[in-house]
């Protein structure tokens, strides 16, 4: 780590000075819409990449990396991805191949032709810090240059974990022509010491009881170790009304050790039943890529795309072999440490996607009329399990795959749009309490429907409103405890977005989502289970402010407000969790010392200190994050 960073550092020296970069970063001012986007390390929106419209676009495999095809198996370190946006509705009619699911797309560092280093110091929350720099470093002006990073985390985490992470990138960018650039990249991001945050079960009928927050319950020896690796080459070319664009990439994680702390049969005096799942060595890999040929066409007002597409994957992964260590019960008020067992761990099970799909798309834009996407994909699907003591069939699918959009410019500041989508996407994996933790089912057929209205109230503020509907095979836990389909589930909503300047100095970033979710099937006709999954929230809301005040120059505050209403906690009770609102409030001062530009950035979280606990998927409850402080200070030097 100090060769990397003293490698920056002379190269930092060797060229010429810096302009603003992570300075002016400021998400809530960037944001086009409420539906989720990142800059740096800042957030804004109702969705990320791991919930849209009630799902994970990760988990069914619709990431991005600068609009490729990208099998993400390994997080993507802030080193590499300068940005993120979800991608839906109106964002996502012109995208090509959208997916039901919606896509989280990343965008990586780019080097230009200017030096940037910049250096960044974030103390809290919970006495925690981190220290991040990257650089921009030409090398040879409008050839050759190189984006680098390194970031040291020492967190503390609301639950009492205390987790330590580095992460390095680089990405040399070389453009041997004007219209041609070719990108190779390399990230780790290592953990180490990172307790696994306890899981609180009850019996379905009551929520957990108040506990201590800061206060960590589980084993100190259940720490999680490993590394997570991205790395690859994206390339394109422009000739004439030609683009060629591709993308190689390979995403890797490692669990050298992982944990679970699991308390089950949590009771109204705060007591359980103490379970660690304790795993050997885990592995999550995947190879993909994807090459994309467009050919665009201008007819007067008319501009004609048509995008021919090859993308393919092949994701191995390792796990299984767990050993169960049960520890009786305990208090929730205090730990109660047992000494490290001697681990008996068991066979793994290897299982192998491979994936390969074949697409056309057609853009049109008509201007002032409208737009129109068309979009066929065959898609060629193969999965092949290899499980000690059990003979598991391989699965094929080879399915066609439509999707369908149009927009139209019913007046200059108002575009209507609808769509329609099919995919094939993964199904979510087994939870770790379940009794075949960490299985992936095979791929799963899905289908969108969306529409609505965007109105430009000004050329700075946007307003748009959607309908959508998202149909998928459900899966949970059954009443063995196994993980598989239940059912089929239906996510039927409205979306509001309100995005840009309200007023001279101030920005909005306000979205509201309605959610009706519902499952159907057998068991469900039978009252063995809820209509309603577990997690599902009737209403999600944000509301970002960031006013700029005009009597100090560089000096701006911003609110949110985070609102849900009551969500579903349990699959065969009544039993929801109450609605919550929190409250954060911030600051940020952009300044200049020796005309170097930097900022400093204080936020306090959860203002109130309101408490409240969220749910997972399987039924699992988690407590939120207390009041805490932040103070960061940013530089371009």
């Amino acid at each position: 780590m100090r060769r990397v960073l003293l490698a920056v550092a002379v190269m930092a020296a060797a060229v010429a000075p810096a302009y603003a970069q992570r300075t002016d970063d400021n998400a809530a001012r960037e944001a086009e819409d409420a539906f989720g986007s990142s800059v740096g390390n800042e957030r804004v929106g109702l969705y990320n990449a791991f919930d849209v419209r009630g799902f994970s676009p990760v988990d069914a495999g619709n990431v991005r990396l600068d609009g490729l095809y990208f099998d993400q198996q390994a997080r993507l370190t802030d080193r590499i991805a300068e940005g993120s946006t979800v991608r839906v509705g109106l964002t996502a009619q012109s995208y090509p191949f959208p997916a039901p699911t919606g896509i989280a797309d990343f965008t990586i560092r780019r080097a230009g032709d200017e030096l940037i280093v910049s250096p960044a110091l974030t103390l809290g929350p919970f006495g925690g810090w981190s220290a991040e720099l990257d650089a921009k470093v030409p090398l040879v002006e409008g050839k050759l240059g190189v984006a680098l990073g390194v970031g040291v985390y020492r967190e503390q985490e609301h639950f009492g974990g205390a987790p330590k992470y580095e992460s390095v990138a680089i990405l040399p960018r070389w453009r041997p022509a004007d219209d041609v650039e070719i990108i190779p990249f390399w990230s780790r991001i290592r953990f180490s010491d990172e307790e696994a945050q306890p899981l609180l079960f009850t019996d379905g009928t009551r929520l957990p009881p108040k506990i201590e927050r800061r206060n960590y319950i589980g084993q100190d020896w259940a720490d999680n170790d490993g590394h997570a690796d991205n790395y690859g080459v994206l390339a394109r070319a422009r000739l004439g009304g030609w683009t060629i664009r591709g993308g190689a990439f390979r995403s890797l994680v490692v669990e050298e050790t992982s944990f679970a702390n699991i308390f089950a049969g949590v009771t109204p005096a705060a007591t359980a039943t103490s379970l660690v799942v304790a795993n050997p060595e885990l592995r999550y890999g995947s190879v993909s890529g994807e090459l994309r040929v467009s050919r665009s066409i201008v007819d007067g007002d008319r501009l004609h795309v048509i995008h021919a597409s090859l993308r393919g994957r092949e994701q191995k992964r390792r796990y299984g072999g767990s050993q169960l260590l049960n520890y009786g019960t305990v208090s929730l008020a205090a730990q109660v440490d047992r000494p490290v067992p001697l681990f008996a761990f068991g066979p793994q099970t290897r299982d192998r996607v491979e994936q390969g799909t074949v697409g056309l798309a057609y853009e049109g834009r008509w201007k002032k009329v409208g737009e129109l996407s068309l979009g066929l994909q065959k898609t060629d699907y193969r999965k092949t399990i290899t499980q000690p003591g059990r003979l598991v069939p391989e699965t094929r699918d080879k399915p066609w795959l439509f999707n369908a959009t149009a927009a139209a410019y019913v007046s200059d500041d108002v575009v209507a749009y609808a769509g329609y989508t099919r995919g094939l996407e993964e199904s979510p994996v087994a939870p770790i309490e379940a009794v075949n933790r960490a299985e992936a089912p095979p791929a799963i057929h899905t289908r969108q429907v969306d529409g609505g209205v965007r109105w430009a109230i000004t050329s700075k503020l946007k307003l748009v409103a959607g309908l959508f509907e998202v149909r998928k095979p459900y899966f949970n836990l059954d009443s063995a405890n196994r993980f598989g389909q239940l059912g089929a589930v239906r996510h039927r909503g409205i979306e509001l977005s309100l995005a840009g300047e309200l007023a001279k100095g101030l920005n909005v970033v306000a979205g509201t989502v309605l959610l009706d979710a519902k499952v159907r099937g057998a068991l469900v006709d039978s009252g063995a289970i809820r209509a309603r999954p577990i997690g599902a929230i009737g209403r999600t809301s944000v509301l970002v402010l960031d006013y700029r005040l005009p009597q100090v120059e560089g000096l701006s505050v911003d609110a949110v407000v985070e609102s849900t209403s009551d969500r579903t906690a349990s699959l065969t009770t009544s039993l929801e969790v109450p609605a919550r609102a929190v409250l954060s409030l911030g600051t940020r001062y952009r300044f200049k010392v020796d005309g170097t530009p930097m900022t400093a950035r204080a936020v306090v979280g959860n203002v109130f200190n309101n408490y409240g606990f969220s749910t997972g998927g399987s039924g699992f409850f988690i407590y939120n994050v207390p009041r805490r402080i932040t103070f960061s200070i940013t530089a371009d030097l």
